[in-house]
C-alpha cells in the first residue's frame, strides 16, 4: 500500500529536507518515526529544501503494509514520534503508480519579511528587515513571471537537466507588520527563491536597477549571486495533476 503524507516541519532544526551523511535531515527524522510503526521504507519527498527552510505543506509518499486501516490513528501515532519539529497533517492512500515528485504540477513558496523589532526567538522563522515600498516590490516580482532560463538564479554545482522554469504567479502582500512574497511555479531550482529574494531586495535598496535584474532574468548576465536568509522561506503548497 502506498501512502501520501502531507506534513509541516520546522526547518531550523534540520540540515535540509533530504538525507545527508552524518547530518540530521527531515527525511531521516520522518523515516525514524515511521520505523516505530513497522514502516521501514524510506519516505520519498516531493520537494527538497535547504537547511533552515520550513514547510507548511510538504508531501511525501511511503510504502506500508496493508494492515493500516485507520489513518487518523496512524497520523496520531506517527506524530507521537515525529513531534515537536515534524507534524503530519493528513494521510491518504494513493495508487501504486503515483510519483510523488514527478507528478507535481505546481509548487508554491512564501517568503516572510518581518518589520518588527528584532526578536532572537523568532529569528529562525522570519527575515527581520526594514519596511519596504510594497508597490515597487509588486512591480519587481512581476518581472519573474513567465517562462525563463533561471541559470543565474541557482546555486553553483546544480545538476539540473534544464534551468528553464515557468513562474505562474507572484504576489506581495502585507499581513500585520510583515511583508509576504508568494511564488508559484512548475518547479524551482536549487536555492532559486532565495537568490530571487536577494536580488529583489537589492533593487529595493537601490543597489541593483531593474534593467540589470532583467538581464539576469533573461540569462544574459549575472549581477547578484547572493542568497536571502533561509529563515524567511516556507514551502507553502504542492499541487498534483491528478489531484492526488
Amino acid at each position: 500500500m502506498l501512502l501520501k503524507l502531507t506534513f509541516s516541519y520546522d526547518g531550523s532544526k534540520f540540515n535540509g529536507s533530504a538525507t545527508q551523511p552524518h547530518k540530521l535531515s527531515v527525511q531521516d527524522a520522518l523515516a525514524n518515526a515511521l520505523t516505530h510503526l513497522g514502516i521501514y521504507d524510506k519516505p520519498l519527498f516531493a520537494s527538497r529544501t535547504d537547511k533552515g527552510v520550513h514547510a507548511f505543506n510538504a508531501v511525501a509518499c511511503v510504502k506500508s503494509g496493508g494492515h493500516f486501516k485507520d489513518f487518523s490513528y496512524l497520523k496520531n501515532k506517527i506524530n507521537h514520534f515525529s513531534h515537536p519539529f515534524i507534524h503530519i497533517k493528513h494521510i491518504e492512500k494513493v495508487n501504486d503508480d503515483f510519483q510523488v515528485r514527478y507528478d507535481v504540477k505546481k509548487r508554491a513558496y512564501r517568503y516572510i519579511l518581518s518589520h518588527e523589532n528584532y526578536n532572537p526567538f523568532l529569528a529562525s522563522y522570519v527575515y527581520f528587515y526594514p519596511k519596504i515600498n510594497t508597490s515597487l516590490a509588486k512591480k519587481i516580482v512581476y518581472l519573474f513571471e513567465g517562462e525563463h532560463d533561471f541559470k543565474f538564479f541557482q546555486k553553483e554545482g546544480s545538476n539540473n537537466k534544464t534551468s528553464i522554469r515557468i513562474i505562474y504567479k507572484t504576489k506581495v502582500y502585507i499581513y500585520k507588520n510583515h511583508t509576504i512574497f508568494y511564488f508559484e511555479a512548475n518547479g524551482f531550482l536549487r536555492s532559486q527563491i532565495r537568490m530571487m529574494m536577494a536580488s529583489i531586495l537589492k533593487v529595493l535598496e537601490g543597489k541593483l536597477n531593474q534593467n540589470e535584474l532583467l538581464e539576469q532574468i533573461n540569462a544574459k548576465k549575472a549581477h547578484c549571486r547572493f542568497l536571502a536568509p533561509a529563515s524567511g522561506l516556507y514551502l507553502s503548497r504542492i499541487s498534483y495533476c491528478n489531484n492526488a
